[in-house]
């Protein structure tokens, strides 16, 4: 009788483990909160060595090669901006830390958009990049870069019956998002790239 009883108290505890795991998998993670404007200064922040126009002639170059097109290049106050292609997409720059923890994020959109009235949401995305640039020293440079991410959602029309047969059209308004780029990883390739552009240009001129 004894041993039945803790073998309950087994299958109980076992189930209630069962049940907590699976609530915990299906809660929705929130992405961590944004750095610091400090923490956000170092990252997007590289010191590098070369002198301005040297910098500013490597970064022009490393942006063309990386497939950016060029929007603005103002070498007296040391501005680059430059944007990426436009795209579509499922979702919006502010579901993309979900989307780049779960590889089957966006399929299961799709899935969801298609069982609904309203279909599958578009979005145009891009990037957009800004470079300044300034002489940190006779043969040192200061170069700060931010990349933002933009989405846009035009207003979608879409037709449905109600439960009464009748057919209605409803409008989902319009979105836009713009989200600043916060992995490491991304402005430190730059930062390579542009370094090792800068001693290519150096090896070439002598300087």
């Amino acid at each position: 009788m004894r041993s039945s009883y803790y073998c309950l108290i087994l299958v109980l505890l076992l189930a209630a483990w069962v049940l907590c795991g699976c609530f915990v998998g299906a809660s929705r993670i929130a992405p961590p909160p944004p750095l610091s404007s400090q923490q956000r200064s170092s990252m997007q922040t590289k010191e590098l060595d070369g002198n301005f126009a040297t910098t500013f002639a490597a970064t022009i170059s490393v942006l063309q090669d990386e497939g950016w097109e060029l929007i603005e290049v103002d070498r007296e106050s040391g501005i680059i901006q430059a944007s990426s292609l436009k795209r579509q997409d499922v979702i919006g720059p502010a579901e993309d830390w979900h989307a780049e923890r779960d590889s089957g994020y966006r399929d299961k959109l799709s899935k969801q958009a298609k069982k609904s009235e309203s279909g599958l949401a578009e979005w145009t995305r891009w990037e957009q990049l800004t470079a300044h640039i300034e002489p940190w020293g006779k043969k040192t440079a200061r170069e700060r870069i931010t990349i933002t991410k933009f989405g846009s959602l035009a207003p979608h029309t879409f037709s449905f019956s109600d439960k009464k047969g009748r057919d209605k059209i409803s409008t989902d308004g319009g979105k836009e998002q713009s989200l600043i780029i916060e992995n490491p990883a991304t402005y430190q390739y730059l930062f390579q790239q542009i370094q090792r552009a800068i001693f290519i240009r150096q090896g070439l001129t002598g300087n």
